[in-house]
């Protein structure tokens, strides 16, 4: 039975849902609208109670393309460019529980702490952490780069805000300021590399969990500015991009979709606006963590198959040819180009040119970018946990794909609606598997180490222990790391 809740902030009373044993407030301001390219301002003070019992607004986008994998996830909800809120699930107003600040993922375009696939609520109902999901402008509203127009990185700047009001005001909700772990997936593991790089944030965390991390770089000023006005040139409006000040929503959000559809299948995955170096980004993250996040604990991961999720929505790329497969080998290894392709095309049983080139994506993209960041923390005195998830997805051609690994990550299958990753899946297998990958996950926010008495031993990952990794599949277990997927 749902009942109300009462709690506090600095901003005044929160009315929340308290249903079977969760503490739920949605739609908490962590800051207000400034205007559009402009950093947020603080929060401010409300008279009385803010009815926090719905999820509040999204940031202004459209349907990803990773709906082909995730289904719809933002169907129905509210968008605006004043949506800086974020959510507390809590199984107590009184404790001091470790706190999970869940960084949502979404290609730097999409996504938001309010979806219902985001729902913290059977995490918390362990009793055991507080989990807070939170929204941060997305495409060219939160990355655009432009002199006189955008000072970018306005995303970074939001999620640094959000992390703050955690900070001074998680106590009112049971959580303990003092434990507070970053956590998030895609561009959410990307934006958590960076909180523990930056000075500012890295001290406000005392640990870090990265779902399949993207080995990008951030851009240079340079790069920004000359993507800023290419995006000026396609909108058929004056390179100075003062006209994006007053341009309506919609006519940005169709300029998104033109510049992506700019990139060619074959580009990996397709990726606009994104953080930029500056001040405080620096231009390699991984070095800057190894200096300001040293000795803090990691957990990182990927699933075998992350490129699935990607290009197998491509009908060009389930048909490639062997010719298409062996040039972008070629393209990549040079004279091993022919060698590497055949190792793998011979390490799957149904091995065939596409799976050769979700392999090839996979590893560049996502495995070989998480292995390096793990052995660099390794090697600054931070005990690292590093994952493979391995388990498929029923949904043809996309294997144990990106994103893949949420529900199990969250144990909310249930609000994940209309999602053919999911549609046909063995439930009571995947319901077994998430309970483990989320006992191990809480043992890991409340310690720095995810093991339990009674979960299979997950070793560290360094090199004394051989770089073992955790395999999370039909059989769990801990196996050598390998430096990519038969293609090197």
């Amino acid at each position: 039975m749902t009942k109300t809740t009462i709690t506090h902030c600095a901003q005044g009373v929160l009315k929340g849902v308290l249903d079977d044993g969760v503490h739920t407030f949605f739609d908490i301001p962590y800051a207000v609208d400034a205007g559009r390219f402009l950093p947020a301002l603080a929060p401010s003070t409300w008279p009385g109670e803010r009815d926090c019992t719905r999820p509040g607004p999204v940031f202004p986008q459209l349907p990803s393309r990773l709906d082909f994998v995730m289904g719809p996830t933002a169907r129905g909800a509210e968008m605006s460019e004043d949506a800086f809120r974020l959510n507390v699930f809590t199984p107590t107003l009184s404790g001091k529980l470790p706190v999970i600040f869940w960084i949502h993922g979404g290609g730097f375009l999409t996504g938001g702490g309010s979806l219902q696939c985001y729902f913290g609520d059977q995490l918390s109902r362990s009793g055991r952490a507080v989990v807070v999901t939170m929204n941060y402008r997305l495409g060219l509203l939160g990355n655009l780069f432009m002199k006189g127009t955008s000072p970018g990185n306005l995303a970074v700047r939001d999620l640094e805000m959000a992390l703050q009001w955690v900070k001074a005001n998680i106590g009112s909700f049971g959580g303990n300021p003092e434990s507070i772990v970053l956590a998030g997936q895609s561009a959410g593991a990307w934006f958590t590399q960076l909180l523990a790089a930056m000075k500012r944030t890295s001290v406000l965390v005392k640990g870090g969990i990265m779902l399949s991390y993207p080995g990008l770089p951030p851009m240079t000023p340079e790069a920004a500015q000359a993507m800023a006005e290419q995006s000026c040139a396609m909108a058929g409006i004056d390179s100075s991009g003062e006209a994006l000040r007053t341009m309506p929503m919609e006519r940005i959000l169709e300029l998104q979709t033109s510049m992506l559809r700019a990139q060619s299948a074959f580009a990996e995955v397709p990726v606009l606006f994104r953080t930029v170096c500056d001040n405080e980004v620096p231009a390699n993250p991984g070095a800057q963590a190894r200096e300001n996040f040293a000795g803090k604990p990691l957990m990182i991961g990927w699933t075998r198959e992350e490129m699935g999720s990607f290009l197998a929505s491509h009908p060009a790329m389930t048909s490639a040819t062997e010719e298409q497969a062996l040039k972008k080998y070629g393209e990549e290894f040079g004279e091993q180009g022919k060698p590497s392709y055949t190792r793998a095309l011979k390490r799957r049983l149904d091995g065939r040119p596409y799976t050769t080139l979700v392999d090839l994506g996979s590893d560049k993209l996502f495995k070989l970018p998480a292995i390096k960041f793990a052995t660099e923390m390794e090697s600054a005195g931070s005990k690292v946990f590093a994952y493979q998830f391995d388990f498929q997805s029923p949904q043809p051609e996309v294997g144990a794909c990106h994103c893949f690994e949420l529900p199990f990550v969250f144990g909310n299958f249930e609000d994940w609606v209309d999602a053919p990753m999911l549609d046909g899946i063995d439930l009571a297998a995947a319901r077994s598997l998430s309970a483990c990958i989320q006992e191990y996950v809480l043992n890991f926010v409340e310690s720095g180490n995810p093991n339990g008495e009674h979960l299979p031993y997950w070793p560290a990952y360094g090199r004394l222990q051989g770089h073992r990794t955790m395999r999370f599949a039909d059989v769990i277990e801990a196996v050598a790391s390998d430096a990519g997927s038969g293609a090197h």
